[in-house]
């Protein structure tokens, strides 16, 4: 993406910027040209992830994304610092497999939709009202390849990240004619410390023999994914989710 796809001052909210994709991400935007809140709930990651940009590139809001409250003022923040916000991700999110449907707690699967789904609607429900007024934004959501084929022993984890998927596409049809453009990535088994908590090494190689790239991805190949559907290099997509999975094999 060149830098005449970026607006002047443009400025970006990422969430889950303490490690991993929204870590990537991050970066991405930083190198791309945008200011940056951002956001997370660990703040000696987010102040890690800070560091390693360009002095006064970014602003660091610790809030739980779960917590309407919090998401209010964290979006007063943004505005308050920069006046605008032009792109919002909403990258957190996370998963522990090991129980099915049969075994799942209540608790523990509201706790899945709250970290992974009602997170994505608190973020945009309150960012939404100042992009229309505005007339244009780019919402990107970061969904997953569970969310559309499944996943063996996380039910709570696959529902809801299918329902981002289908609140990308809900959002797109009320607010695209507003001008703002809302999409998805839905990332394949990536290199994140997410991961690499949840599976041995054994079995992330074995995640990546499936694809046909070979491997599983890096946090940095969703990044430009991301920073691409939320330029305006990306103008005519709307309601899209970008599948970035180095092409499981069942494909063929």
């Amino acid at each position: 993406m060149s830098e005449s796809d970026v607006p002047t001052s443009a400025v970006a909210i990422v969430t889950a910027a303490g490690e991993g994709i929204g870590e990537a991400t991050a970066h991405a935007f930083a190198d791309a040209g945008y200011d940056l809140v951002l956001v997370d709930i660990n703040a000696e990651a987010l102040d890690a992830t800070a560091a390693d940009l360009p002095s006064g590139v970014a602003e660091v809001v610790v809030a739980d994304v779960t917590d309407e409250a919090a998401v209010a003022g964290l979006m007063a923040h943004a505005l308050e610092s920069y006046g605008r916000v032009d792109v919002l991700v909403n990258v957190v999110g996370g998963s522990r497999p090991g129980k099915t449907a049969a075994e799942l707690t209540l608790d523990e699967w509201n706790r899945l939709l709250a970290l992974n789904l009602t997170s994505t609607f608190l973020m945009c429900r309150a960012v939404l009202p100042h992009m229309e007024q505005r007339g244009k934004g780019a919402i990107v959501n970061v969904s997953s390849g569970a969310g559309l084929r499944g996943m063996r022993a996380n039910p709570g984890y696959v529902a809801a990240k299918a329902g981002v998927g289908a609140l990308t596409r809900a959002l797109a049809l009320d607010h695209g004619p507003n001008g703002v453009r809302v999409n998805c990535v839905a990332p394949g088994p990536i290199r994140t410390p997410l991961m690499r908590r949840n599976r041995t090494p054994d079995e992330i190689t074995m995640m990546g023999q499936v694809a046909i790239a070979g491997r599983i991805g890096e946090p940095e190949e969703i990044a430009a994914g991301i920073l691409w559907l939320a330029s305006d290099a990306a103008s005519y997509v709307m309601g899209q989710t970008l599948e970035i999975d180095g092409g499981p094999s069942s494909f063929v």
